[in-house]
């Protein structure tokens, strides 16, 4: 009994020893390597700092850092500065805006890999760190698979709008015959000062004429927005909800159609027709991708609604959803359109913009010659100049047809313009 008592205890203390990374990857090839400290802080926005302390016998002469976002392949690296010796501190700064920008509540994979003169290398266990705004204190709530996080909206708002949103996410996942046990998760800013900083950066014009209130990151299952507004929570979550329908397909949704959807859904949806906005935008064979100036982006948003809403409406949910199984399948466009439909993007362009359902769009100011009379003040201006002028050009040539005069008897220099001209141009000089 005591035999087997003692054999149980010496291979349950050899499981544990076999479990613990710090145990095992202290005893590195290079030498004994023992980290003191391996510290992380979020500075947001735009910022993670990376405190590392490790010792070891021999000398420490490289520290790698590398990191990457949660469920990506790739590693990306870089090597803090510090002074060679046996015992080592380093930060490593990580920048998370511009070109690095990272999205906001994004878990970051790294470790790091310790060099000694010897060229022994020991590998830290890995870490996973969250890049969260710690601007705020985040309260959170519950609408079907969305999780909202939110700070500094009164909780009885929260709770009339989760009760809405609940609503339209229900019929949304009807609308794609979803299952909606995968969590979508939506971070609500108060202030537009504060959600500029979590948005991906955008040109000052588009960011100054607030053309944008939200991000979805569909990747991610993941939305960042301004304001507690039903019609934002349910757009954005229907990116989220139609990249699950698509799963990662090969063949992407255009723009037009990801957009358009996530604008039809929106609660109280009322689409312009096609006919009346046919003649403005881009057409759909360029609309793959969102750009332009702040009026271009929301003609792409409209026209996007419109020639969505014209295939559900006018050919039915189900073709709509067999379309998207096409592009699950990994098929193009318009391969996809043409064996649900029968044409393609071409088609459905000259289908929708004869299209007269829907609401008239508003007026717009056209290449149309406009009225004269909206120009008359710079017409005048511009013909007393030139009124002028041609007075100064007439006593010019009347001057030159005189006889010459002697010099004592010839124009002063303020009454003849040659001379004045050159009189101005020698005080200028000075």
């Amino acid at each position: 009994m005591g035999l087997y008592l003692m054999v149980g205890l010496m291979a349950g203390l050899a499981v544990i020893a076999l479990q613990s990374p710090s145990v095992a990857l202290a005893q590195a090839p290079g030498g004994e390597v023992i980290v003191v400290q391996d510290l992380w802080e979020v500075r947001f926005p735009g910022l993670i700092v990376f405190d590392l302390t490790a010792q070891s016998p021999k000398q420490i002469v490289e520290v790698r850092l590398r990191f990457r976002t949660l469920g990506n392949r790739i590693w990306s690296y870089g090597y803090p500065d510090f002074e060679p010796g046996q015992r080592v501190t380093t930060t490593f700064n990580l920048t998370a805006t511009g070109g690095d920008f990272l999205p906001l509540d994004a878990q970051l994979e790294y470790y790091y890999e310790i060099r000694d003169e010897q060229s022994g290398v020991h590998e830290t266990p890995s870490k996973t760190l969250e890049y969260t705004d710690t601007r705020f204190q985040w309260q959170q709530a519950q609408a079907g698979p969305l999780v909202l996080m939110y700070h500094d909206i009164p909780r009885s708002q929260v709770d009339e709008v989760t009760r809405q949103v609940e609503a339209e996410l229900r019929r949304l996942a009807s609308m794609l015959r979803l299952d909606t046990s995968r969590p979508i998760k939506g971070i609500i800013y108060n202030e537009r000062s504060a959600a500029i900083d979590a948005f991906p950066r955008q040109s000052q014009t588009i960011t100054d004429q607030h053309v944008f209130e939200g991000f979805a990151f569909p990747d991610r299952g993941i939305f960042v927005g301004l304001g507690m507004s039903p019609d934002l929570i349910v757009h954005e979550s229907a990116h989220v909800m139609l990249h699950q329908t698509l799963r990662g397909g090969v063949a992407r949704a255009p723009a037009w159609l990801d957009e358009g959807f996530a604008s039809y859904m929106e609660p109280g949806a009322s689409p312009y027709s096609g006919e009346t906005l046919s003649s403005i935008g881009m057409p759909l064979t360029s609309m793959s991708v969102v750009s332009g100036t702040p009026r271009d982006i929301r003609n792409f948003y409209q026209k996007s609604e419109s020639v969505v809403a014209y295939l559900i409406q006018e050919h039915g949910a189900d073709k709509f959803r067999s379309l998207l199984g096409r592009l699950r399948e990994g098929r193009p466009m318009d391969e996809g359109l043409g064996l649900t439909y029968g044409f393609d993007v071409d088609g459905l362009e000259e289908l929708w913009s004869a299209d007269s359902r829907g609401r008239h769009a508003p007026a717009r100011i056209t290449g149309s010659r406009p009225s004269p009379f909206i120009y008359f003040d710079v017409w005048l201006i511009g013909l007393l100049g030139l009124t002028v002028l041609a007075f100064v050009l007439v006593k010019y040539a009347v001057g030159r047809l005189q006889p010459d005069l002697d010099p004592e008897e010839g124009l002063q220099p303020w009454e003849d313009p040659d001379v004045l001209d050159r009189e101005r141009d020698r005080d200028e000089d000075f």
